[in-house]
Order: C-alpha cells, then structure tokens, then sequence
C-alpha cells in the first residue's frame, strides 16, 4: 500500500462508497494488490477517513503479543484483528507473529539502526531460545496442533502410506514454521493416537 498516496486511498474508498467501484476494479487502475484494496476500505470504512491520518507508530510489546495470541491461541482471524486495532497494513500481524516464532517465541521489538555486534547477539540468542523450543504450556499446545494439523493434511491427500522422504520433508517444514526440535515433532507425531501410521516412524536428520 505504500506506493498509493493518501488522496489515492481516499478515492479509492469514496468510489467504492458513492460510485460501487469493487476493490477489484480499483486493484486493475491502481496496479495494486486486490486484497490490500478491501482492507483498506475496510480499514476505512471501520473507523473513518481519518485513520489515515496515523504515522508511523512504535506498538508496545504488551500491544503486540496480546495481538499475537488473539490469532494464535484463540484462533482469531488475522485480518478481523487487524482491522480492530486499526493497523494500517493487514501484513503488520503476520510479520509480527513471524518474528515472534524466530525469536523463540518472545516479542522483541527490533530497532533500526542497530550496531552489527549487537544484531549478532540477538541473532544468536533467537537461535538458542528456538532450540529449546516452546517453553509454556499454552505455547506447547499450539505447536502440538499445527504439527497435528500438518500431519493429517499429509495423510488426507495420501492414497497409501507416505514415504519416509515424504515425512522426513514435513518435519523440516514444521521445525521451520514453529521453530521447534525434530524430538519435539516427532514426540508429537508419535504420541498422537490419532495419527496410527506414524507410530513406528524412526527419523534420522544429520
């Protein structure tokens, strides 16, 4: 959205308010993406023209992780979230609740400008709080269920048991997404009665 103006964004809405212009017609004009085009006049539409208005804010890390687990632990949708707090891009959350995941699960707000030996050490300090993986309960169990959810997707779209080079691929997948060990995965997988083809699975990564 940055590269329309502010007076392009209030056309945009008042075209589609007084002259029924869709987001999809306004997407082929402007070159910009359909979906941003209907949050934002949706954005608008929820809480005025002047919520235009709002520069560049620095959200609190309380602010922030409380969006966070609305979308992750009570299963809100980003958007409808978003569109709450009156964020100004519908990416904002998304890119929130990744960099939630990489520095192992903690909000950190991130400073521009920042000295190299000290993006170093926050670099390595992310990887050593992912390494040991979740540490709450309630963070367990939302890892527990994607891994979960991920798993029965494979066996859904399967004819007969997947291979081990299929599964092993999925582990990485998940150790990606959630930023957890491969014991912790395979723990999961394993422990899971639901999941019966996966209780003999031994995976060996190098």
């Amino acid at each position: 959205m940055s590269k329309l103006s502010k007076q392009d964004k209030i056309d945009i809405y008042n075209n589609w308010k007084n002259y029924n212009i869709s987001a999809n017609q306004a997407a082929k004009e402007y070159g910009a993406n359909r979906a941003n085009l209907f949050y934002l006049i949706t954005l608008i539409e929820r809480h005025g023209i002047e919520i235009l208005d709002t520069g560049y804010t620095n959200y609190s890390v309380e602010f922030k992780e409380k969006a966070i687990r609305r979308v992750l632990f009570n299963h809100e949708a980003a958007n409808q979230v978003s569109l709450e707090l009156g964020l100004s891009s519908r990416g904002m959350i998304y890119n929130w609740i990744r960099k939630y995941k990489e520095d192992g699960y903690n909000v950190i707000n991130h400073k521009k400008g920042r000295p190299a030996h000290e993006e170093q050490r926050q670099t390595d300090s992310r990887a050593s709080k992912a390494n040991k993986g979740p540490q709450t309960e309630e963070l367990k169990t939302y890892c527990r269920e994607r891994i979960c959810k991920k798993i029965e997707r494979l066996s859904l779209t399967k004819n007969q048991r997947p291979t081990a080079q299929e599964i092993v691929s999925v582990v990485t997948q998940l150790r990606q997404e959630l930023h957890v060990t491969v014991s912790f995965v395979l723990d999961t997988i394993n422990s899971n009665p639901d999941l019966p083809h996966y209780h003999a699975v031994v995976i060996t990564t190098h």
